[in-house]
């Protein structure tokens, strides 16, 4: 085991599973289908889901839920009922949402690669974007193959209150496991999202991309590892060079 690290974390979309580039402009269509049935009388609401969810991101963390800030910001941004709000968007997770399966593909070797470094010893958590509910988030890893996966820490909409790509979100992450973000690694392909708001929040970090680069991007430190995924195994010394 790297002694310096305790914890490996993870992103989610195109880290552990491929999303096609469909797959936004559809989850969006279909977001807007559901609401449309339960506020008729309103304009597509997408303008308002993308406007509530980039103050979101926006949000440092602090003493609000992000589930109970989105509610409330979108229902005054729509101009629409707030009690009626929550059951509208819980509806799409639990009986639109699974359609989206179409613009996903696991990526093989996955469940491996997370089982591998769990039984070396490491902590491994899970650091997908808390813009999305826990019913989203459990329908992801099912299309990915990772249904099941006892993840040590796993954020969510429900439960955190900041997301990517504040630091904050990663501070919550490591002040819930007790482990010092220094002792962690996050393993992620935004550089925005994932590398520099991890790295600001003093966690060491993997950059994840498969095609060969001539130099790293702004945001991704001179030394830290990048590469595939399935490489991080290299990189804490759990399988020999190839």
């Amino acid at each position: 085991m790297t002694l310096s690290i305790r914890v490996v974390a993870f992103d989610l979309d195109d880290t552990l599973i491929r999303l096609a580039p469909d797959f936004i402009p559809q989850y969006f269509r279909l977001l807007d289908n559901r609401l449309q049935e339960r506020f008729p009388n309103t304009k597509p609401l997408s303008h308002a889901i993308g406007a509530s969810s980039l103050r979101l991101m926006q949000k440092p963390r602090d003493v609000e839920r992000l589930e109970d800030f989105f509610y409330r910001d979108f229902a005054a941004t729509a101009g629409v009922s707030g009690e009626v709000v929550r059951p509208a968007f819980e509806s799409f997770y639990a009986e639109d949402f699974p359609a989206l399966r179409a613009y996903a593909r696991p990526i093989y070797g996955a469940m491996g690669l997370l089982t591998t470094i769990k039984e070396a010893g490491y902590q491994v958590a899970l650091l997908t974007s808390a813009l999305f509910p826990t019913a989203a988030i459990d329908e992801r890893l099912r299309w990915a193959g990772l249904e099941g996966f006892p993840f040590d820490w796993r954020t969510s909409f429900e439960a955190v209150h900041a997301t990517k790509p504040q630091p904050g979100y990663y501070l919550e992450a490591a002040d819930g496991l007790g482990i010092p973000p220094e002792e962690w690694l996050m393993v992620g392909n935004d550089v925005v999202e994932d590398i520099v708001p991890a790295n600001a929040a003093g966690m060491q970090v993997y950059w994840v991309h498969d095609d060969a680069v001539d130099s790293l991007p702004d945001g991704v430190p001179s030394d830290a590892p990048h590469g595939p995924v399935e490489r991080v195994l290299n990189y804490l010394g759990l399988e020999e060079n190839p």
